[in-house]
């Protein structure tokens, strides 16, 4: 079995006195669906988990001042015979500026209260890893 291993971005910040997420709205392959998604890309080559989470991140949607804090979560599953291995840090946001979607799979971003999120995504292992977000910042 073929094993991709993949970094997921839990980006987050404060807007006024609410803590928001970005998810990313794509096509679900498994479903043939779009879904609310977190941000989430393969490494490549001999990244690092840091180097493709930066790389990730600016890629889908030109966001480039951010920190990324601890890794949250990991978990697995299998897809059309390749294991993907993810590891899910929390990234935070330094300077609100805008989004910019760069790439043709996501058709919209958005920040969401983390409330609403936990309600807009499907996959339990997603859901997890929101639920880690600092309430207090």
């Amino acid at each position: 079995m073929e094993i991709r291993k993949e970094v997921q971005a839990i980006i987050y910040n404060k807007f006024g006195n609410e803590i928001r997420t970005l998810l990313v709205k794509k096509l679900d392959l498994k479903n043939y669906s779009y879904r609310w998604r977190i941000l989430k890309g393969g490494i490549e080559n001999n990244e690092t988990d840091l180097e493709a989470l930066r790389r990730e991140i600016k890629e889908e949607v030109g966001l480039v001042d951010f920190e990324i804090g601890n890794k949250i979560n990991e978990y697995e599953f299998d897809y059309d015979g390749t294991l993907h291995q993810v590891c899910s840090y929390l990234v935070h946001i330094v300077v609100n500026s805008p989004m910019k979607i760069q790439t043709e799979e996501i058709i919209d971003a958005q920040w969401i209260p983390v409330s609403q999120a936990m309600a807009l995504l499907f996959w339990k292992d997603e859901k997890d890893s929101i639920s880690k977000i600092p309430t207090v910042f």
